[in-house]
């Protein structure tokens, strides 16, 4: 479709929705935007280059500028606070949302957030993730996301297959695959701790081990009930990712380590496996340069066997303070066309697809992920990563991992992370005026 119809069709929906029973030329209606500057709020790694040429796009339909303002993933949550709280906020902001994000991290969505109910798009994401976009039935966020398993371990197959190493199913033999790994000079799980936010999926993407261990801990850590501190399986993870640290199966400086350098270290055999989403084995067949062949696995520390379900990623919202309301509005609509939505993904350096209602999307699912899903036991698949799929946890990601730093560094012990993490969402609860933690 020409860029020019794209742009007519667009404005006069807009127009049509701005002023009921009116009718306007597009060419007018774009023009009303012209010389004006939108500006989004966003973390590292939620947009990077896969939105440029939509952006690029969207301000030469309009004849607006996209100021683009990336904060580090460690800084993003206090800056986005700040801003909220001194009405100072971008005209568009992105948040980690899940099920509770909205009244936990906004806490104030009618002060903070457009209304979006009934927008065109709200067809498009499915009622996973619409969960993680309304609050008390309203739509106020838009997630654009894949549905492939986020942070699973990738794997060189080739090595793995070269040293006589078999999937590890269990942490008695993930530990094995690391020893003779490590024996061979190579790094067995490359972890980024510099990064700020990957070490701790380690601990929370194999919820369902919790649940399975503890049969109502999700609804009890939600009623307030239950705790992290004293959880047996949880102390027993947090001792397991201890003692592969005090082993350097993380590398080295893992601590002070970040993620820029990862495809080289695959490419390299530095590294022999890592957490990510299932469809970085893209990347590394794009940009290794290997004729080596990658595969996936479910982490199994606590001898884990549950799948990662999760309806949550990163969202964006429209600032209700903005000076340009109906500008964040056509870049919601601009975003999610086909058109749009084609290109976020074929510019996406690891993604496969999109989980969006669009039939008009051509995915790219790899093989490697449609045969790892496969594998799965469809019953391991129903409990959500601990981050989502419980109360105010997701809100203290930053904490944790650095509690978790220091349970490594040995100046503190397992059981305090845990208790932390207690506190920390005794505080949020009390924020958001939860009667559970009344």
């Amino acid at each position: 479709m020409k860029k020019k119809l794209v742009s007519a069709m667009l404005c006069a929906a807009m127009v049509a929705t701005m002023v009921p029973g009116t009718a306007m030329a597009a060419d007018d209606a774009t023009a009303d935007f012209a010389g004006e500057e939108l500006s989004i709020l966003v973390s590292t790694g939620w947009m990077d280059n896969r939105y440029d040429e939509t952006i690029a796009r969207f301000e030469e339909t309009y004849d607006v500028t996209v100021d683009l303002q990336t904060i580090p993933a460690d800084q993003y949550s206090d800056v986005l606070q700040s801003k909220l709280s001194t009405d100072s906020c971008a005209d568009i902001f992105w948040i980690q949302s899940n099920p509770f994000a909205i009244g936990s991290v906004i806490v104030d969505p009618e002060k903070y957030c457009i209304d979006f109910t009934g927008a065109e798009w709200e067809s498009k994401m499915p009622e996973t993730r619409l969960s993680s976009c309304t609050f008390n039935d309203k739509l106020y966020g838009l997630q654009i996301w894949h549905n492939s398993p986020e942070y699973v371990m990738v794997y060189n197959k080739t090595l793995f297959e070269e040293l006589g190493i078999e999937i590890p199913t269990t942490y008695a033999e993930l530990l094995s695959a690391c020893d003779k790994i490590a024996a061979e000079g190579i790094t067995p799980w490359f972890l980024p701790g510099a990064d700020g936010w990957q070490h701790q999926l380690a601990f929370f993407q194999i919820g369902g081990v919790y649940e399975e261990a503890t049969p109502g801990l999700y609804e009890g850590l939600n009623n307030n009930t239950a705790t992290f501190a004293d959880n047996e399986k949880m102390l027993e993870v947090l001792g397991q990712f201890k003692e592969l640290s005090d082993k350097g199966y993380f590398g080295e400086d893992w601590i002070g380590t970040d993620s820029s350098n990862m495809v080289n270290e695959f490419g390299d055999r530095a590294c022999a496996m890592a957490m990510a989403n299932s469809s970085y084995i893209k990347q590394l067949q794009e940009e290794t340069g290997s004729d080596d062949e990658w595969g996936l696995f479910l982490l199994p520390l606590g001898d884990n066997d549950t799948f990662p379900t999760n309806p949550a990623g990163p969202t964006m919202f429209g600032y209700k303070g903005t000076e340009h309301e109906d500008l964040v509005k056509a870049f919601f609509d601009f975003v999610t066309t086909t058109e749009s939505l084609q290109e976020i993904l074929d510019n996406s350096p690891s993604y496969t697809n999109l989980d969006m209602n669009d039939d008009g999307i051509e995915q790219h699912w790899l093989p490697e992920e449609e045969e790892f899903m496969n594998s799965i036991d469809k019953t391991k698949m129903s409990t959500p990563v601990l981050q989502t799929g419980t109360k105010y946890t997701n809100d203290y990601w930053s904490n944790f991992g650095a509690d978790l730093v220091s349970y490594c560094q040995g100046t503190m012990e397992a059981n305090d992370v845990l208790k932390n993490m207690d506190t920390n969402r005794a505080e949020a609860a009390k924020v958001a005026k939860d009667e559970a933690w009344n």
